[in-house]
């Protein structure tokens, strides 16, 4: 990337932060993003890469809850890739998600009619997660975990551990960082 485009990316996404995360930070913006705020709040480290058209959508699921969107610092997150968060979402400092990816803590329905299901979602630290992978609700990825592309994740991985398929197994036991 050309430095005059770098300078852009982060400038635009300093003004991005000034009016939709809970404080302005450094993150590069490459492309336009999509910011949903209803009852929630968007914290976003330094030096975050949001690459284009990625959704962060931070609406409360229950009427009178709150919504917590985290994000960490030296974090990337590749195009199209959509957060939704109902309840809370952490990603850990390092973390790098690949394009097309799906991370919800919540089913946006109720088959029963009541209120929606909600579950944190906590994301460690150094974690990759490969192309078009979805993590759903109430899933811990433990530090230095690997994703692998198209997988779906129902359950916590361990630290330091490749998971691949749908719904996501254990492949195996990465060394330690």
């Amino acid at each position: 990337m050309p430095r005059w485009r770098k300078v852009f990316a982060y400038l635009r996404g300093w003004l991005t932060s000034l009016r939709a995360f809970s404080h302005p930070a450094w993150i590069c913006q490459v492309g336009r993003i999509t910011v949903v705020r209803e009852r929630g709040t968007i914290t976003v480290g330094e030096r975050v890469w949001l690459w284009p058209e990625v959704k962060l959508d931070a609406s409360a699921a229950a009427p009178t809850g709150k919504a917590e969107l985290v994000i960490g610092n030296r974090v990337s997150i590749g195009d199209r890739t959509q957060i939704h968060c109902g309840e809370r979402i952490t990603i850990g400092d390092g973390a790098m998600i690949s394009w097309d990816c799906v991370i919800m803590d919540r089913d946006y329905h109720n088959p029963d009619g009541g209120v929606e299901r909600t579950a944190p979602v906590v994301i460690g630290k150094d974690v990759w997660i490969g192309c078009r992978a979805i993590v759903l609700k109430g899933v811990t990825i433990g530090d230095g975990a690997v994703v692998g592309a198209g997988s779906v994740v129902t359950r916590d991985v361990p630290p330091c551990t490749l998971v691949a398929g749908n719904p996501a197994r254990v492949v195996r036991q990465l060394g330690e960082r």
